[in-house]
């Protein structure tokens, strides 16, 4: 089946240059809403299945921007790919190809892809014995092209990988991996992962040892989660300082389902929180490995009404509409994605909030502590930019005197961070709203849904 590069639709509109919130029909009832699949756990899945020699069926697929390009990816590599959208799955048989020596690879904006990936063609002899060795040039678009990633290639390269240069684009070979490196995890967590994820396919003998600070280690819990998944054998201390992998013969499992995306998730309780109605998310728990579940920790303390329970959220009305609690520093190091949705809901609290502990997300999709400064400055809202976070000031004006324009910087994480404050400064357009779709196509649908109405703003 043909894989659908396009997943963007808002009200039947194309060309779409921005878009305003013009009113919001919220009712008293309970709406409820089922989360698409984890950007995370879909791209882990993707790479996983490339390391297995038998079908595998994913279940809870997420039909993303960075899904496609690692599917695509797979059919350029000779993987045969079934997709059903409307039940979410994707069923993946293994190549035929023995013969195919030269592929050209291309990522898009995905940064986790150019992390995990690799694995796949490293370990392409070892996962189909009888092919040919695979060489295959990798590159993406300039903002992937611009983050960092010589971590990772210079441990692969300790392993005795073959890549050339260290950073994208870049040529990288299958090869026998083996032997011990040594990796930081202070700029990213997903360099450790990468590496995980290469070293999980070896048929040789692999230590692993992590140096300096773990960047949101729970991201690595789940890498080691899935992998194990399916069927690899890794041995770890709680800390995760040290990884020893033992040679799987066949990696595989025939169906994985893939949870809730809980960074999707922080948007709609905090649209929930910040409008004061009723909301239940169907398909997220307490159950979850992944960080940005904490977020709703932090909504309590600042007065939301939340019940979780193993495979529910639910977000309450409370009697009296009041602002969200300030006069808080959050930490947050370990769920940084967030960090702008705080910056959001900051703006609409009874007292300043501060954000630190997030340095390492100047080096994402866009620098987001002065991309987030700037817009903050472009609407006239106060803010102080750290190096390691800001401070957000509560509005002292009439909402109906702020406006401008919130640009996204190609991130989708603004799209969504935009959203939550157009919702409540009608006055505020977001600027290129598509940029959501490389991790939540069906964002701007799903919030309609809920009762926001939505004008865009066609291109001239």
């Amino acid at each position: 089946m043909q894989i659908n590069k396009f997943f963007f639709e808002l009200n039947h509109a194309e060309d779409v240059q921005a878009i305003k919130i013009t009113t919001r029909v919220i009712t008293s009832d309970v709406k409820e809403i089922w989360i698409p699949g984890s950007k995370s756990f879909t791209n882990r899945a993707i790479v996983l299945a490339g390391l297995c020699a038998k079908p595998v069926n994913l279940y809870g697929f997420l039909f993303s921007e960075d899904s496609y390009w690692g599917l695509e990816s797979l059919k350029r590599l000779g993987y045969r790919v079934h997709i059903d959208y409307e039940l979410k799955k994707v069923l993946l048989f293994p190549p035929n190809n023995r013969t195919l020596e030269n592929v050209e690879l291309f990522f898009g904006k995905a940064g986790t892809l150019a992390r995990f990936f690799p694995a796949v063609i490293l370990n392409w002899q070892n996962t189909f014995p009888t092919f040919s060795c695979l060489k295959a040039r990798i590159s993406g678009e300039p903002q992937l092209m611009r983050r960092p990633l010589s971590a990772l290639v210079h441990a692969l390269k300790e392993l005795h990988a073959k890549i050339d240069p260290n950073q994208m684009p870049f040529t990288i070979e299958s090869s026998q991996l083996e032997g011990h490196c040594k990796i930081s995890g202070k700029v990213s967590g997903q360099f450790l992962s990468g590496l995980l994820l290469s070293a999980v396919g070896a048929k040789k003998n692999i230590s692993i040892e992590r140096i300096d600070s773990l960047v949101q280690p729970d991201y690595v819990r789940m890498t080691l989660q899935a992998l194990t998944k399916f069927g690899g054998s890794v041995e770890h201390d709680n800390d995760l300082n040290q990884f020893i992998f033992q040679p799987v013969r066949n990696l595989g499992i025939e169906d994985y389902v893939i949870e809730a995306d809980a960074s999707t998730c922080c948007y709609f309780l905090a649209l929930a929180f910040l409008h004061n109605f009723n909301l239940k998310v169907l398909n997220l728990g307490s159950l979850t490995l992944q960080p940005d579940f904490k977020f709703i920790y932090l909504l309590q303390e600042m007065g939301a009404n939340i019940q979780i329970s193993s495979n529910e959220i639910c977000v309450y009305k409370s009697e009296y509409s009041l602002k969200p609690k300030g006069n808080f520093r959050f930490d947050f190091s370990q769920y940084s994605d967030q960090a702008l949705t705080m910056g959001a809901l900051a703006l609409f609290a009874d007292a300043p909030i501060e954000i630190f502990g997030v340095s390492h997300i100047r080096h994402h999709e866009s620098d987001r502590i002065s991309c987030f400064v700037k817009n903050m400055n472009t609407l006239g809202l106060k803010i102080e930019e750290k190096t390691d976070g800001f401070i957000v000031y509560p509005i002292v004006k009439n909402y109906a005197e702020v406006f401008g324009e919130f640009e996204t910087w190609e991130d989708h994480r603004f799209a969504m961070t935009g959203f939550l404050i157009a919702s409540k400064l009608n006055k505020v357009t977001i600027k290129n709203p598509k940029c959501v779709e490389k991790t939540a196509p069906q964002f701007f649908n799903q919030v309609q849904e809920l009762g926001f109405q939505i004008e865009v703003i066609k291109e001239n």
